[in-house]
């Protein structure tokens, strides 16, 4: 490929945060992510009407990973399209599009457990029921390798990125080597001001082969995430810059893991904290002020991921 290819950012919006898909043109044109339920027509389809751009000419919905701030509008977007677009997901997350019901299990899994408060679960099940279409069954349950032909010369090719979640996958652009990662890179976090890790071990080797092997040209991402300190970066980043925001996020890893070894080695402490359950001094140390009472949260999936390598639950 020898010319650049139109890509469209879309910032979705919902609640205080917004999540970017993206707009591929291609003679089989493409949309990268879906932010959430309303999306399609809150967001999706009136920018892309400001260029031209009809939402039922898509065909391809390229889903990165299965959290409904990616996957929520994939639904709606099917629709509009006449159900001809065809949907494309990590094969290790297919089941969080074919069953909604799924995405409640890991919420218990991963974060519901340390809220005592049924109350607030409820509330935050019904958030994520309401922000998620209706089930689907994909086209491809992509891995390592697969290629995506959206016609003439452009393709991508599909790297397994997990990590941010267990199935992570980032969409690369042969020829030109633009990475649409999403939440594959985290830097310092978003909105809450902490990157959402479910897998710590996997999340550093997936940003490590981006800043050493893929070593993108371009770096698409699915938030604006906050830089060493505190200021919110752009969502897009390309040159010199990918590289920098790569090893910030390896830092910011670095960091998390070493406070968390130093607080957590000897077990869970018997003190709960109102807020942040068995991981309040962890919160003190890192500065840590948000409520995860209120979703989105990363600081009990976070917390969890980094305890759970700590005491080698991971998968080996």
């Amino acid at each position: 490929m020898t010319s650049a290819v139109r890509v469209i950012p879309i910032e979705c919006k919902f609640g205080p945060i917004s999540a970017f898909a993206y707009y591929v043109d291609a003679p089989e044109p493409a949309i990268i992510d879906t932010g959430v339920n309303v999306s399609a027509a809150k967001d999706i389809e009136p920018i892309l009407a400001e260029h031209g751009i009809r939402i039922e000419d898509i065909r391809w919905i390229l889903l990165t990973h299965g959290h409904v701030d990616h996957l929520g509008g994939a639904y709606a977007v099917w629709e509009k399209t006449g159900r001809n677009a065809k949907v494309v997901i990590p094969k290790k997350e297919a089941r969080l599009l074919r069953d909604r019901n799924e995405h409640i299990a890991d919420y218990r899994m991963l974060q519901g457990k340390y809220i005592i408060d049924p109350a607030i679960q409820e509330k935050h099940i019904t958030m994520l029921s309401t922000d998620i279409g209706g089930n689907i069954e994909p086209n491809m349950e992509v891995v390592e390798g697969d290629s995506i032909h959206l016609g003439g010369d452009i393709t991508f090719k599909v790297i397994e990125t997990p990590g941010h979640s267990i199935g992570s996958v980032s969409f690369v652009l042969d020829g030109l080597n633009w990475a649409f990662a999403a939440d594959a890179v985290q830097m310092y976090g978003g909105f809450s001001g902490l990157p959402t890790i479910e897998q710590p071990t996997l999340y550093r080797k997936s940003v490590r082969r981006l800043l050493e092997e893929v070593r993108p040209k371009r770096l698409f991402l699915g938030h604006p995430f906050r830089n060493l300190n505190g200021e919110m970066q752009s969502a897009q980043i390309e040159g010199e810059q990918v590289a920098a925001l790569l090893q910030a996020s390896l830092d910011r890893d670095a960091n998390l893991s070493d406070v968390v070894k130093r607080h957590l080695t000897n077990g869970i402490p018997a003190e709960m904290h109102e807020l942040y359950g068995p991981f309040g001094l962890i919160a003190t140390e890192i500065g840590y002020t948000g409520d995860p009472r209120n979703l989105p949260c990363a600081f009990f999936v976070t917390m969890n991921g980094y305890y759970e390598e700590l005491i080698g639950s991971h998968i080996k």
